[in-house]
């Protein structure tokens, strides 16, 4: 089973993509995004290109959230636990994109 990840939010998926470089399968470029934004379609998936998926793998600095709380702690104190997602890496914000199994 593959994993797809996707965003269903274009503000969250523009801030990844000027933030974090992350890029995506069918827009191209941050001037692609801005005419797609323009006239969103309700319910598409903004899916993310394979080579990005790196980016979504947890390092040593990020700030994660725990278990269903909001509680976050360091990696360090993860290393043996399950995460659910990154909420702040290199200081800023950062949003996991919804994954899809096929």
């Amino acid at each position: 089973m593959s994993k797809k990840s996707y965003y269903t939010c274009p503000i969250k998926a523009f801030y990844m993509m000027r933030e974090f470089e992350v890029e995506f399968d069918d827009i191209k470029g941050i001037d692609n995004f801005v005419a797609y934004m323009k006239n969103p379609v309700d319910g598409v998936r903004i899916n993310v290109a394979t080579k990005s998926q790196k980016i979504f793998k947890f390092k040593k600095s990020d700030l994660v959230k725990y278990g269903f709380g909001s509680i976050a702690f360091y990696y360090q104190i993860l290393q043996k636990l399950y995460v659910n997602e990154i909420i702040y890496r290199d200081n800023k914000q950062f949003f996991m994109p919804e994954v899809e199994n096929d």
